[in-house]
Formats: structure tokens, C-alpha cells, sequence
């Protein structure tokens, strides 16, 4: 344990195992047949109270689905699955029972990088054949970020794959639409209750309790059918001497049938079983050799066989290796009655599990069950030894875990575990919680190496709280002092500069770091500075308008994972919503909403200003184009609150510019002008002017006032903005910015009837836009730059392009094809007349809902009417108003003043 590295994950395989459908299970046929038969079903879902059997018609689902030749995979998941890489782990350990390439078994509590659960994903979408993945025990999930994982799983299943959920709860999982669609079936606790007939059946093949009629119906009437109950009472009918009195007696309450029953089985054993469950009660998985180091001198595997052999509520669950678990149920009245009956015992028995699983090298659940047992001294050994370890690959949520178990006054008394405590809160809580650490242990005054990585520490803070030149001052004292500071403080300290002196316009410098910190890296190691270092290069290429270069960074960083775990990206949100965004500037809209809504909760949990902006602005923007306009302003507003909660006035900012360019998108151009003048805040803007800001390269009050002016119909006060802005980008080398600029400008020209100089000027824009294959940077802008752009596409490519150039006239054609023919310069609009049949009240709704973007679908859910009927609202008004497409029918509706 001393060199701090974790041995591969082991006793993963009880998870994967379904429980063994025994010759006293009723068959539920008519369940198993209906579901197994259901076509175009992508989730199943069985949801009740615990103990209605969703786990073993599930089990008997798998077996009918296996005979047909469908591939199954199971996952039995647990609370510490609300740890995303743990939960990813299990999920690609049950893909690999598909059929599907395995890959190296990876440790199952290795980080929490949203990019594994991109490959994870990107796994099952790519699977050819027929298959069932299986999740039970669903309830135990309440992360977002999981609950967000499982949302875009179901979105990724293809037509052949089916997703089995059970679960004690209705899960937290967008399922309006896959009910509506007949996407999803579900068993509740009606259809799950045994029948009269079934309870019979199940008394006599059970235990051979043979009760008569009437005894029959009462016990069923007092379970209303409750498996769990009937199996719980079977087991004291079979020995009962007066079955007619016990069947009066026996009340139907949850809590009375679990005490009541349990204490009777509990009770009916014999002093060295009562000890033996008792006492391994504390475990989530029983293993021989385990429970024997609780219970010294028991016969491990004997005893397990010997209770799973009489039906004891306790399941082998490992398909190979003697590995049982305990009916949940009867688990937690075990620990219940073993807390209240011997609390002495707890301490000694959480002891002896974590000696038993640091002698089989399993730290996680060792150190666990050092917690509970309130070993505190040596739990803070082992986080000290194994810590350093987890900060190097990754593994920071596993170690916010522990920390939050942990005295704070006794981690403060280890200044290297209060340094690790802080480096993960600042990755998952956000720079304010770790700065907390920082002051309440005056770190920054400690001498030598302590006091160096406190600095570095507090560089991260400033710049993760927006403050670069704070960070960039600090730092460089943090700099003086690296030398006696950890390989992995260097690294993050030199990563955080290169961001810093790249926000701060010093290329030069920040390469430098950049360079000083790929020399301190480890190999593949260290996961989480290869991904920060090749994040930061991204964004600088991405400035200087090196897209190209830049996807392929964020890809690298994306891509940073450990030599040991093939499967496992480790890879954050730093890499991930870059890429995101990337991804959506070419276009690959469903795919970067997909890498969005797995960063999302790891973005908010942080708050990264640029992260928070970047990736609600782009998922405002794939809402609004797939025609969901509600949810485009959904994201704005959430992103609104966020910095106003977080008091990030950038934030705030951010999300008001983009509600003006929604706004503009829209028409609405008085709702784009408040919002724009909602944006002034001089004192920021003043600040953020210098600055090179990823969330504000494109993106600023004054290049989106001249957007607004733009639409107004103010293009010379425009093209006053966008000079001025494009002298000052010039000698700072914002190559980006200035391509933006000059569709902007060359579009605020051809207001002005400059048609050669916007011409001109858009045709250079196109070639440098064309060339890095940048795509929805241009169709972001709306219609006065594709207005510019048309004025020079047109006659280009019914000129000798195609034939000079054929790679850009193919990608110009593209981008013209999605430009869509517009109004020619100079072209005179169709005279219209008046409908001489006027528009109804809900036609005129349509229309309104049409020309602010919303799609047929959204049109049709806000209107409370079907999609067939809002598609026939659009062919008469397409007819009244002699139109043949939606864009006419609002064009027309302009001219005519029907739409203001």
C-alpha cells in the first residue's frame, strides 16, 4: 500500500449475476410472454415497493429472453453507483456479456469524467445484434449525473436493444414521451401482486403449506398479494403448529410483516446461525473467507450454503465464486436488531472488515468500513498513503467521499490530507468550498512544500472564480516555490498558468507553461493533467482560429486514460465541453447535446464561468433548431439563476446575450433590444475587453449590439462597432474573432448597398472559414450574413468554381444548401393581397408559434392538439396565403402586416 496504487477492481462479479430462479418461484408466464413479445419497446420498467418480486420476474425475463437468443446483460446496482465511473464500470462489465469486445476490467471507483460515459455509450449504439441490458435496484440512484447517464442511455438504444429497469420507485428518467410513443411498458405494484390462484400455487410449491380455502384468502386478502409477505410467511406456516391462528394473527403493514416475520425466522435458528447473520449483516456481498473474519471459527461457505439452501432470504449472487447477499429487507433488520441488541460488536465487526479487505488489497471498501468503525487514525493513513494516487488519475470524487465522512478537525491536523481535501473540493464542489479549506487551515503559512502546493491551490481558485490576473499574480509566487512542491501541484500549477496568460493575451508564455507542464507528466498515469494540458492547448488553437488543430486536442484530451483501464476515458468537463462545442460547430447537433447533458451536472457542481456559458449557449441553440423554442429559453434561464446564485456576473451577462440573439432569430427585435440593454454592465465589459475568454471570443455586448443593429436597420452604426472591433482584434491575433467580424461586416456593407465591398469581403471570410471547415459559426449568424454570403455564393458557384476549386465549391454548396435560398439583393418582393379568406384564431397561433421557431411537435404540445393537427392548420394556411413552405408562409405573413 505504500507507492499509493490500487490493484484492478475485484468482486464486481456479484453485480453482474442475476439471481438463480428457483423450482419454488412461481412462473409469471403471462408477464414474461407479454413483455418478451412487446416490439419497438425501448424500456421496461417494473416499479414497486420492495419485496412485489421485480427482481425475479426479471430474472425470468432474462431466462425467456436468452432461450429466443437475445443477448442479456445484468447490473444489480447499489448507493455507491452514484459515483459516475463506478456506475460506468458496471455498466461496460455487463456490455461485455453482450457479446461486445471486452475490455481490460477497470477499478470501480476511478473518477468522475463524463467522457467514459460518452465511450460507454458509444458502445451500445454500435452494437449489430438483438440484446437486454438489466439495471435492478434502481432506486439507489439519486446523482443527476447518473440519472442524466441512464436519460441519454435509453435515447441511445438502437431499434434492437431493450433497457429492464426495476426499481422501488418511479425513476427519475424522462419517460412522458416514451409512454406516448409506445417506447415503454411498465409492471407496478397492481400487476406485480400475486393473483388468488398464485398465491396458492406459490404456498404449496414454496414450503408445501397446504391452507385450506378460506385460510387462503384471508392470507392473501392481509398481503393483497406482496411475494415478499407470502414468502415470509410460508417459511413459519411450514412450521407452524396452529396455521389458522397464525394466518388471523398475521397483520398485512409493511413495517409489521417485516419485524414480525423477520424476528420469527431470526429466532427459529440456532445460536451460531443467529450470530452468523447478525454479525455479517454489515456487508454488501458475503463472501466465505469475509464472513469467517467477522466470525471467527465459523464454517464461511458451509453456513452461507446451508442458510441459501433453506431459503434464509439470502440469494447467491455470483455465478461462479460462493458470493450471497441478504434480502434488503431482512439485511436492514438484521443491522437494525444488531445495532439495538450489540452495539459494542459494530466497531469490531467494521474492523475486521477493513483488515480482511486491506489484506486483499481492496482499499475502497476497506477504508469504508474504517469509517464506520470510527478507525479514524488509520483511515486517515490510508487516505493519506492512496490519496495522492487519486488526485493523479482522476479519482476525485471518491476522495471528496471519504473527506466528507472525515472529522474536519482531525484531517486538519494533516496538512498533506487537508492539501488533498482542498485540490478535491476545488474539482468537485467549486473554488469557493476549497478555498475554505485553505483559510480555515492557513495553509498558505505553512513552510516548504505544504505551503508551495497551498499556493498553487489558491493560482486554481482565482482562476476557476474568474479572476485571471489574481491567478496569474499568485502564481507566479506559486511558481518561485514549485520546486519543493508534489510532481502533480506542478503540473496543475503550470497547466493553470498557461490558462491564465492565455486569457491574459501572452501566447508566448502560456506555450511556455505549457510546455513545463508536459515535462512533469507521468505516462499515462497521470490522466487528469495530460486531459487539463491538452484542454488548455485547445482553446489557445481555437482562438488563433486553428480549428482544425483544436478538435483534434480535445479529442487527445478527451481521449487521456490510464495504462491499466482501456475501456475508461479520464477526461472531465474541461476536455468535454470543448469538444461538445466543437462537435456542434460542425454540425454533429445530436452528438454534442448528447457529450452537454453528460457534462452538465459535473459543469454545475463546479461552475466554471466559460464551461457554465459555453454549454447552456450551445444547448439553448440545439433546442431552438430542432424547433424546441421553450427549451432554448429553459437553458438560458437556468444558466441566468446559476450566476446569479453563484454571483458571477459574466454569467449572467452571458445568458442575456444570447437570449438577445434568440430574440433575433425569433423577429422580436424589441424583446433582442431590452435584452441587450439588460446586458450593460460597463465595468464588466470594461474588464472582459482585454480578456480571451473562450465563452466571450465570439461573443460580447458590443459585437452583439451591432447584431442588434444590424436587424434594426442601423448598418452604418453597426459597421462602426465592428471596425473598431476588428482594429482592436487584430494586433491581439484573435483570428477567430475576426472572421466573425468580417461576415458581420461584410453584411452591415450590403445594407448599405456596398455590394463590391461586401462581396469582397465575405468572399475572403468564406475561403479562411471553408479552409478549418467551420459551419455553424456562419448559420448562427442569421440573415443579414446569410444575405452576405449569398451575394457572393451564387455567382461563384454558377461560375468556373467548381471546376478551379472543387473542395471548397463542394463545401460552399453545402453550406448555401443549408443557407436556404433566402431574398437575393435587390430582388423585389411578390405583391400580396389580403387572404380573401381570413386566417381563424388558431391558425394565426400556428402561425405566431411558426415564426418563432417552434417545430411541429413543440407546436402541437403547447396547443394541447396532435401533431396531424397542426400539420393541417399549416397546409390552410399555406393555401389562404398562396405559400408552399413554412419560411414563406411567415415571409408572406410579414409583408402583409398579419405578424408584427
Amino acid at each position: 500500500m505504500s507507492d499509493g496504487s490500487y490493484a484492478p477492481a475485484r468482486g464486481l462479479g456479484h453485480k453482474l449475476e442475476a439471481p438463480k430462479v428457483g423450482d419454488d418461484v412461481v412462473g409469471r408466464d403471462e408477464h414474461v410472454r407479454r413483455l418478451c413479445d412487446a416490439e419497438g419497446a425501448r424500456l421496461i420498467l417494473l416499479h414497486a415497493p420492495s419485496g412485489f418480486g421485480k427482481t425475479v420476474v426479471m430474472a425470468q425475463i432474462l431466462d425467456e429472453m436468452r432461450r429466443r437468443g437475445c443477448a442479456c446483460g445484468w447490473l444489480t446496482l447499489d448507493r455507491a453507483d452514484n459515483d459516475a465511473s463506478r456506475l460506468v464500470t458496471g455498466l461496460q462489465a455487463a456490455i461485455d456479456r453482450l457479446g461486445a469486445t471486452p475490455g481490460t476490467p477497470a477499478e470501480s471507483e476511478t473518477g468522475n469524467d463524463g467522457t467514459a460515459m460518452v465511450e460507454l455509450l458509444g458502445r451500445v449504439a454500435d452494437l449489430t445484434e438483438p440484446f437486454a441490458l438489466f439495471l435492478d435496484d434502481f432506486e439507489t440512484l439519486h446523482e443527476d449525473s447518473v440519472l442524466t447517464l441512464i436519460a441519454r442511455l435509453i435515447q441511445t438504444l438502437p431499434a434492437h436493444g431493450r433497457l429492464i429497469v426495476g426499481s422501488r420507485k418511479i425513476p427519475d428518467l424522462p419517460m412522458a414521451r416514451l409512454r406516448a410513443t409506445g417506447e415503454m411498458l411498465e409492471l407496478d405494484m397492481r400487476a406485480l401482486s400475486f393473483t388468488r390462484e398464485e398465491t396458492g400455487a406459490f404456498l404449496a410449491s414454496a414450503r408445501g403449506v397446504d391452507l385450506n380455502e378460506a385460510d387462503q384468502t384471508r392470507l392473501h386478502s392481509k398481503t393483497e398479494g406482496w411475494p415478499v409477505a407470502l414468502r415470509l410467511a410460508s417459511i413459519v406456516l411450514s412450521e407452524a403448529r396452529d396455521q389458522s391462528g397464525f394466518v388471523r394473527d398475521f397483520s398485512g403493514s409493511d413495517r409489521l410483516v417485516s419485524d414480525f416475520l423477520a424476528e420469527n425466522i431470526l429466532d427459529t435458528q440456532d445460536a451460531e446461525v443467529r450470530e452468523f447473520l447478525l454479525r455479517t449483516s454489515i456487508l454488501r456481498a458475503l463472501e466465505p473467507q469475509l464472513c469467517e473474519a467477522l466470525v471467527p471459527g465459523c464454517d464461511g461457505a458451509a453456513l452461507l450454503e446451508r442458510l441459501a439452501a433453506a431459503n434464509v432470504l439470502l440469494n447467491r449472487i455470483d455465478g461462479t465464486a460462493p458470493v450471497y447477499r441478504f434480502h434488503s429487507l431482512f439485511a436492514a433488520y438484521l443491522r437494525a436488531r444488531l445495532a439495538s441488541q450489540h452495539p459494542e460488536e459494530l466497531p469490531r465487526l467494521h474492523t475486521a472488515a477493513m483488515e480482511w479487505y486491506l489484506a486483499n488489497d481492496r482499499p475502497v471498501p476497506a477504508i469504508d468500513h474504517g469509517i464506520e468503525a470510527q478507525a479514524i487514525d488509520r483511515v486517515l493513513a490510508l487516505v493519506g498513503e492512496v490519496g495522492q494516487a487519486c488526485l493523479e488519475q482522476g479519482r476525485i470524487r471518491l476522495l471528496t467521499r471519504w473527506f466528507d465522512m472525515l472529522p474536519d478537525d482531525r484531517v486538519a491536523d494533516e496538512p498533506r490530507l487537508c492539501l488533498m481535501k482542498a485540490w478535491a473540493y476545488c474539482f468537485t464542489r467549486g473554488p469557493r468550498e476549497a478555498a475554505a479549506v485553505l483559510d480555515a487551515n492557513r495553509l498558505e503559512a505553512e513552510a516548504g512544500e505544504v505551503g508551495a502546493e497551498a499556493l498553487s491551490i489558491r493560482t486554481m481558485i482565482r482562476a476557476m472564480s474568474d479572476d485571471f490576473r489574481g491567478a496569474a499574480e499568485i502564481g507566479r509566487e506559486a511558481l518561485d516555490r514549485a520546486a519543493c512542491s508534489s510532481r502533480y501541484s506542478r503540473t496543475v500549477l503550470a497547466n493553470c498558468m498557461a490558462n491564465a496568460f492565455s486569457v491574459l493575451g501572452a501566447p508566448d508564455a502560456a506555450l511556455e507553461n505549457l510546455d513545463e507542464a508536459r515535462a512533469e507528466l507521468g505516462g499515462p498515469e497521470d490522466a487528469f493533467n495530460t486531459m487539463y494540458s491538452e484542454s488548455v492547448q485547445g482553446l489557445i488553437d481555437l482562438q488563433e482560429n486553428r480549428f482544425r488543430e483544436a478538435k483534434a486536442r480535445f479529442r487527445l484530451a478527451a481521449s487521456a486514460r490510464r495504462s491499466d483501464d482501456r475501456r475508461r476515458f479520464n477526461g472531465n468537463a474541461w476536455a468535454g465541453v470543448p469538444l461538445a462545442c466543437v462537435r456542434y460547430e460542425e454540425d454533429a447537433q445530436d452528438e454534442a447535446e448528447h457529450l452537454l447533458q453528460v457534462f452538465l451536472p459535473i459543469v454545475r457542481d463546479v461552475s466554471l464561468p466559460d464551461h457554465l456559458i459555453l454549454s447552456h449557449v450551445t444547448l439553448s441553440r440545439i433546442a431552438f433548431w430542432h424547433g424546441q423554442v421553450d427549451h432554448a429559453f429553459r437553458y438560458l434561464a437556468e444558466l441566468e439563476q446559476v450566476g446569479q446564485r453563484r454571483r458571477l456576473d459574466r454569467v449572467v451577462a452571458g445568458a442575456r446575450l444570447e437570449r438577445t440573439r434568440l430574440y433575433l432569430r425569433q423577429g422580436n427585435l424589441s424583446a433582442a433590444r431590452h435584452q441587450i440593454d439588460r446586458a450593460r454592465n460597463n465595468a464588466l465589459w470594461e474588464e472582459v475587453r482585454d480578456l480571451r475568454l473562450p465563452a466571450n471570443d465570439l461573443d460580447t455586448r458590443d459585437i452583439t449590439e451591432a447584431r442588434v443593429l444590424l436587424a434594426e436597420g442601423r448598418a452604418s452604426e453597426a459597421l462602426d462597432i465592428l471596425d473598431a472591433e476588428s482594429a482592436a482584434a487584430e494586433p491581439r491575433h484573435r483570428r477567430r474573432r475576426l472572421l466573425v467580424l468580417d461576415f458581420l461586416r461584410a453584411a452591415a456593407l450590403l445594407r448599405l448597398g456596398e455590394t463590391g465591398r461586401a462581396r469582397e469581403t465575405a468572399g475572403n471570410a468564406l475561403r479562411i472559414a471553408a479552409r478549418e471547415g467551420y459551419r455553424r459559426l456562419i448559420l448562427d449568424e442569421g440573415e443579414p450574413v446569410a444575405d452576405a454570403i449569398r451575394a457572393w455564393a451564387g455567382p461563384a458557384l454558377s461560375g468556373d468554381l467548381p471546376r478551379r476549386d472543387p473542395v471548397f465549391a463542394e463545401w460552399l454548396q453545402a453550406l448555401s444548401d443549408a443557407l436556404g435560398p433566402g431574398h437575393a439583393a435587390g430582388s423585389t418582393e411578390v405583391s400580396r393581397h389580403a387572404p380573401l379568406d381570413p386566417l381563424t384564431k388558431k391558425e394565426l397561433q400556428i402561425l405566431r408559434l411558426l415564426s418563432e421557431g417552434y417545430s411541429n411537435a413543440a407546436m402541437a404540445e403547447k396547443l394541447f392538439v396532435s401533431d396531424s393537427t397542426v400539420r393541417t392548420h399549416l397546409r390552410n394556411i399555406n393555401s389562404k396565403l398562396d405559400t408552399a413552405s413554412r419560411t414563406q408562409a411567415v415571409a408572406a405573413a410579414r409583408q402583409l402586416g398579419i405578424l408584427g
